[in-house]
């Protein structure tokens, strides 16, 4: 009877040769910008010997693109508010904002989404970084807690 091997190296055969016929794309880590990101099909670690965090992926998890949309929906709510509240009583008081404004309330809306989709953009390709997933969560929280500041004076009066 023929003993069968236990223990394999990490190209799968016995005696370590390599049966690959092109490099071997996890030698280096996936970069921020990567040819595979549409195509790709990494949306994770699959080692255990991989780092948990601090490392670029493929393709993204449901979990990922929500809570983008989720950024990018609240910064809507977050500009249509705005824009509610400067015709009634309030001022802007970010400058840079202010200056977008000066320019008219569609250049205003246009500046402040294209800022929040490379903020989006940002976050998502960082994602797996443990200040993008701070940072995610910050934004989600600052955004609820302003929407409720936009709410409040149109629900109990001015």
């Amino acid at each position: 009877m023929e003993k069968h091997p236990t223990t394999f190296d990490n190209t799968g055969k016995e005696d370590g040769t390599e049966h690959r016929s092109t490099a071997d794309r996890r030698q280096r880590p996936t970069p921020f910008l990567s040819k595979y990101m549409f195509i790709g099909r990494r949306r994770q670690n699959r080692r255990a010997t991989d780092p948990k965090l601090g490392y670029y992926v493929d393709r993204y998890g449901l979990r990922s693109i929500l809570a983008v949309a989720a950024i990018f929906l609240l910064c809507a709510a977050d500009g249509m508010f705005t824009i509610y509240h400067l015709r009634r009583y309030a001022t802007e008081v970010n400058p840079l904002m202010n200056f977008a404004l000066s320019l008219g309330t569609a250049y205003f809306l246009i500046f402040k989404y294209g800022l929040t989709i490379v903020g989006i953009f940002f976050l998502l390709t960082h994602k797996n970084f443990l200040f993008a997933r701070i940072a995610t969560i910050g934004i989600i929280v600052l955004y609820v807690l302003l929407l409720g500041y936009h709410i409040y004076p149109m629900i109990f009066g001015y």
